[in-house]
């Protein structure tokens, strides 16, 4: 199931294919955002890791980027720290994502920007934990969503997000996932009733003009 996929032509495949550009203009009147960074640990991102997604390499050193410009225009990121111990999580998986873990610190690149991390436990990263009230608190309106995985943690965020009254961007190349097959669904699935799928380039002029 998994692959190394994360190419330029397929990036611009999906913004041509899922980009909407009706959909970006509602949201380009800029309204108070933030970036939420889900579940850039080293499980998925070291090549140790059993569940290292192949495509880290060259996904890790574009977020990097794209977080280092968000910093400089002063737009919050959030970032998740996910582990389950027990419970259903650890029932469909046949394993469990230990909160000590070492492989479950967030991969080293990416700590300077995590003055904010948020632990969850389950795929939402609104459930059970005070994102929201951080968002509230910061007068967020559209959040970015970026991180790992596509399909699972980020897709269900960013559907919550959607349900709870924020705009959502879901930038092409701002999440990882194993395969491109999960990788475009969420895209197509997004695009269609809840988020803009943008390139990270694109929302930081975005941001830019805020």
């Amino acid at each position: 199931m998994k692959e190394d996929y994360f190419t330029e032509d397929f990036i611009l495949e999906m913004r041509e294919r899922y980009f909407r550009q009706r959909k970006w203009e509602k949201i380009r009147p800029f309204k108070r955002a933030a970036v939420l960074a889900i579940d850039l640990q080293r499980y998925f991102l070291s090549e140790e890791s059993k569940a290292y997604l192949p495509s880290a390499r060259r996904f890790v050193p574009r977020l990097v980027e794209f977080y280092g410009e968000a910093s400089k225009l002063g737009v919050p990121i959030i970032f998740t720290r996910h582990y389950h111990e027990g419970g259903n999580m650890a029932h469909w998986w046949g394993d469990e994502m230990k909160r000590d873990d070492p492989m479950n610190e967030l991969l080293g690149e990416f700590r300077p920007f995590a003055e904010t991390v948020i632990e969850k436990s389950t795929y939402n990263a609104f459930y059970g934990t005070e994102l929201e009230g951080i968002l509230r608190k910061l007068h967020v309106e559209t959040v970015i969503v970026t991180g790992v995985m596509t399909h699972l943690c980020c897709e269900t965020t960013a559907r919550e997000a959607f349900v709870r009254g924020f705009r959502v961007v879901f930038p092409v190349d701002g999440t990882l996932t194993q395969n491109r097959f999960f990788h475009e669904a969420t895209l197509r699935n997004l695009s269609h009733g809840f988020a803009v799928t943008p390139l990270l380039s694109e929302v930081l002029e975005w941001l830019s003009s805020g």
